[in-house]
């Protein structure tokens, strides 16, 4: 290898190297000595450093000096080079502890034998921190996983106590196998380490530990001879899982479906209190749906169950529940829980995996986040990112195997340093705390504050802790080991199933069919499809959902079915279809039977109307195949019911042929004049002095446009409305009022002052007096008593005239322009006598 071949980072360890390690590093793998000049002392220019790269990462001889490594150096090498080449010695310690590879009495060589550092072997004793080799805690397989319905709060039994990183030692099992490597020059020790006037070899310097490139090279070489032999391929290992993984998605499917069935059978839905979360009343539903929970009453608001909430969130980003005033809707889900159960299990992992719903930094154990998110506070771009960086970790792990927790956490460190807290963001020693980290939070203990070392195990192991005993459970990755105080996890085997994207042609079981009694009981034998649950609660009453499903046929159950559109015959066509043949007859006649005794008298509330002007348009509807679909029943030639969750899709239909349906809540706009309800709408004319209508749209609101017909004539100079006298007189039957309001509601700017008057004189708005008197002679201001008791004066009454009537009113108008006021009063309409 020359030194052009040779890497320059190689190089550059070997210039921060002491001389007397390099001298020694010489002896050790019995290199040539370049020495420039051989009388000179050892120092670095003495050295011919390239020569001594050169011989140092020849790769066959560093592959011949790794396979006559031991046990232990091989691991830790091995360890290295899978996590990137570089890590510190005393992380690297730490998992060395926890996962109790330390206790391997005297040291074997492997000779040729070199441990992959992938854990998914087929050898559990190849594979570091699986299963302990000797002296390991073995956890028992059959040990029964935690329960899809479990509500008890997670992270919760986390271990919490101090973290204790072992205490180095120059004579210690792992830093006399630091030193090994260090000899051969398989290891180097970063820059930054402390070591000056000590021995570079030892292994209790707390620093980093470099892999050169060439040794990661060389060591990659070894493995690559013997990884296929311990390998299992990912796809024949899917492939043998496909056969049995159903039973264990079913879980979460039908938690699933029984919240969402809950939330359907409550007319109002789930109520909200102010924080978005559900009132107690509904969360006692939920708890009481979805099975006996011994703790309930810690349960007191939905973020003290986080599965209930996380099941909820779930639901609303599937867009099976919306949020609607302030309380919680079902929407149809029969598109999704017709799904394959796979695709169904592989959507609610995804959005999980790549969504903001769910924040797992809510739920760190031990740890105060001040301010901190709030139950519904969407997840941060960071929580996301390492949620992916970790979930790259968690699948590494090896199906079926238990994992001690500490152990798999301490190797996180290793190959994620920077899991939650971004490089760029500040020192280690400063990320927990406000303006050092994306978040703006404080990250410490209940007592006291974290250490850069601690932080790490107590934030970013919480983190992952939260993960795998929160939504990685819920969803049925993996299994928690509960004896231990969640101290151990295993992925289970539909795990590779769900979180790969490989399409799988995989078969799933057939489903149970359904028996239906004269007595009209039904009972739904497993395995129960979601989407044939979903069906009979429309028109039966469940009466018990375990392995099977327990129906009641009822005509409370078919009556309610009808209020929501059903008919029997569809009724019908289901349960034979379900039940694979036909029906008692009993049953078929009482179905029929109670559709008769429900349709004598029917009430739609929210019913969708399609009116049109031809009924051939209809009848082309009706016969097509794929808009028939659309509609419910043709109530007369001219008129149908649209579906109500098919309007959308209707209109659409509709304008692809160039229709322009107005779509109105009846009848809202019905008779709006006559009746002077006015509904609220913005203004759809200007209403102009000399009575025109100008429209301020191209196209206004048809309804309100058909109304306004009843009080205007057509203006053909400019193709508008015009209201004159011969429109208003033309309806005696609307109120002047009622005009005026329409007016008023729907022009903008209301209606001019000037049109006022003369729309008033039209309509009789003045009692039909049109008659304005000019009164020139003196008269005089005085009280009511005054002018009686003058009146009553014999000398005094027979100079007065008649009194002005009392519903008459007496303007003062100077004389100047006494003129013009008769002039316009003249032109508004009025008669004026002068």
């Amino acid at each position: 290898m020359g030194m052009n071949n040779m890497d320059v980072s190689d190089l550059y360890l070997l210039q921060n190297v002491p001389p007397y390690h390099l001298q020694a590093l010489v002896k050790t793998r019995r290199l040539p000595q370049p020495l420039t000049n051989p009388t000179d002392a050892i120092s670095s220019s003495s050295l011919n450093l390239p020569e001594i790269g050169e011989a140092l990462f020849d790769p066959e001889t560093c592959q011949e000096v790794i396979r006559g490594l031991g046990e232990l150096e091989t691991r830790i090498l091995n360890e290295l080079v899978a996590c990137g080449g570089r890590a510190n010695s005393r992380d690297l310690a730490l998992y060395f502890t926890s996962a109790q590879m330390l206790n391997t009495g005297k040291d074997k060589h492997v000779g040729a034998q070199f441990i992959a550092p992938s854990e998914k072997s087929s050898d559990v004793s190849a594979f570091p921190g699986t299963e302990p080799q000797t002296g390991g805690t073995r956890y028992k397989r059959d040990t029964p996983a935690q329960g899809i319905g479990s509500l008890r709060p997670y992270a919760e039994a986390a271990s919490t106590s101090a973290l204790q990183y072992p205490t180095p030692h120059p004579h210690g099992v792992f830093e006399q196998a630091l030193h090994r490597l260090l000899m051969l020059g398989l290891l180097f020790w970063g820059k930054q380490t402390n070591f000056v006037g000590r021995d570079y070899a030892n292994g209790v310097y707390d620093g980093v530990l470099i892999v050169p490139q060439a040794v990661m090279d060389a060591a990659q070489a070894v493995l690559r001879s013997h990884v296929e032999a311990q390998f299992i391929a990912p796809s024949s290992q899917a492939d043998a899982l496909a056969t049995d993984y159903q039973d264990g998605l079913r879980s979460l499917q039908r938690s699933l479906y029984l919240y969402w069935s809950l939330v359907s059978s409550v007319r109002e839905g789930l109520s909200l209190v102010s924080s978005k979360l559900l009132s107690r009343p509904a969360l006692r539903q939920v708890i009481e749906q979805l099975g006996p929970i011994t703790d309930i009453e810690r349960i007191r608001t939905e973020a003290d169950g986080p599965h209930l909430l996380f099941m909820r969130l779930l639901l609303m980003k599937l867009g099976l529940l919306y949020e609607r005033n302030g309380a919680i809707l079902a929407a149809p889900a029969d598109a999704f829980f017709a799904l394959p159960l796979l695709e169904r299990a592989r959507r609610c992992y995804r959005l999980w995996l790549e969504t903001s719903f769910w924040n797992e930094l809510s739920y760190l154990p031990g740890v105060i986040l001040r301010p901190g998110p709030g139950p519904l506070d969407p997840a941060h771009p960071e929580v996301i990112h390492a949620r992916a960086m970790a979930m790259e970790r968690i699948l590494q792990a090896q199906p079926g195997v238990w994992h001690a927790l500490p152990a798999f956490i301490a190797r996180a460190k290793l190959y994620v340093p920077y899991l939650l807290f971004p490089r760029q963001y500040g020192a280690r020693a400063e990320r927990y705390s406000t303006g050092s980290n994306p978040y703006g939070w404080d990250f410490r203990l209940r007592h006291g504050w974290l250490t850069h070392r601690e932080g790490w195990h107590m934030v970013e192991g919480g983190f992952i802790r939260a993960m795998l005993s929160g939504p990685l459970c819920w969803l049925g990755l993996v299994e928690l080991h509960e004896e231990n105080d969640m101290d151990a996890f295993r992925l289970l085997p539909q795990s590779a199933l769900i979180t790969g994207e490989t399409a799988y042609d995989i078969e799933e079981l057939p489903r149970g069919k359904l028996v239906v009694q004269p007595n009209f009981e039904m009972l739904a034998l497993a395995p129960v499809s979601e989407a044939l649950l979903i069906r009979l609660d429309r028109f039966a009453e469940r009466t018990r959902l375990e392995q099977i499903a327990q129906y009641r046929l009822t005509k409370a159950s078919v009556t309610r079915a009808i209020q929501m559109g059903m008919h029997a015959e569809e009724i019908q066509q289901v349960l034979e279809q379900a039940a694979g043949g036909s029906l008692p007859q009993n049953v078929c006649y009482s179905l029929m039977e109670w559709e008769r005794q429900a349709r004598r008298i029917e009430l739609w509330p929210r019913m969708t109307l399609l009116e049109v002007d031809d009924a051939a348009l209809l009848d082309e509807l009706f016969a097509d195949a794929k808009t028939r679909p659309l509609f419910g029943r043709r109530l007369a030639p001219l008129l149908a019911e649209v579906v109500s969750d098919q309007l959308a899709n209707l209109q659409e239909l509709l304008w692809q042929r160039e229709y322009l349906p107005a779509l109105v809540a009846a009848p809202v706009y019905n008779q709006v004049l006559e009746s002077g309800r006015m509904p609220a709408h913005e203004p759809q004319w200007r209403l102009l002095e000399d009575g025109l209508l100008q429209p301020c749209y191209p196209v206004v609101n048809l309804y309100l446009a058909a109304q306004l017909e009843c009080i205007t004539t057509y203006d053909e100079a400019t193709g508008w409305r015009r209201i004159t006298p011969s429109s208003i007189q033309r309806s005696p039957d609307i109120p002047l009022e009622h005009i005026v309001r329409f007016l008023q509601q729907y022009c903008l700017d209301g209606v001019p002052p000037s049109f006022l008057i003369r729309l008033k004189l039209w309509g009789g708005g003045y009692d039909r007096q049109n008659v304005i008197s000019v009164e020139a002679a003196p008269m005089l201001r005085l009280s009511a008593q005054a002018l009686r008791d003058i009146q009553a004066d014999e000398e005094v009454g027979e100079l007065l005239e008649e009194e002005v009537p009392s519903e008459n009113r007496l303007v003062r108008v100077p004389q100047d322009r006494l003129a013009r006021v008769v002039e316009l009063l003249r032109e508004r309409g009025f008669v004026v006598d002068d």
